[in-house]
């Protein structure tokens, strides 16, 4: 069985139609592509850690600290750092490392 010609030709500009009216926005633009919308402030994407990090660890804690991440129980030194100095998560994190 074949279809004919004017018929492929019709089911095609027939699903064009469908496709370029569900792509066009619905507040009437008729651009396909529009630009994202401007955030007000650009947000930057590396914070660097405070210079005091670790500074105000006290000596039996950093020995306590460091005891922890050498036995491999780093996320209990973390628990650790943050208990004492209340830094955030990324800051004790960098603490750890550091020690």
């Amino acid at each position: 069985m074949t279809v004919p010609v004017p018929v492929l030709i019709a089911i095609g500009a027939a699903f064009a139609l469908l496709l370029f009216l569900l792509l066009r926005r619905r507040d009437g633009n008729r651009d396909l592509v529009a630009p994202p919308p401007m955030a007000a402030e650009p947000r930057p994407s590396f914070r660097p850690p405070p210079a005091s990090i670790g500074a105000d660890l006290p000596a039996d804690v950093e020995q306590e600290v460091r005891l922890l991440a050498a036995e491999g129980r780093k996320i209990e030194a973390v628990k650790r750092v943050r208990e004492v100095t209340g830094l955030s998560l990324a800051d004790a994190v960098e603490v750890v490392k550091r020690l």
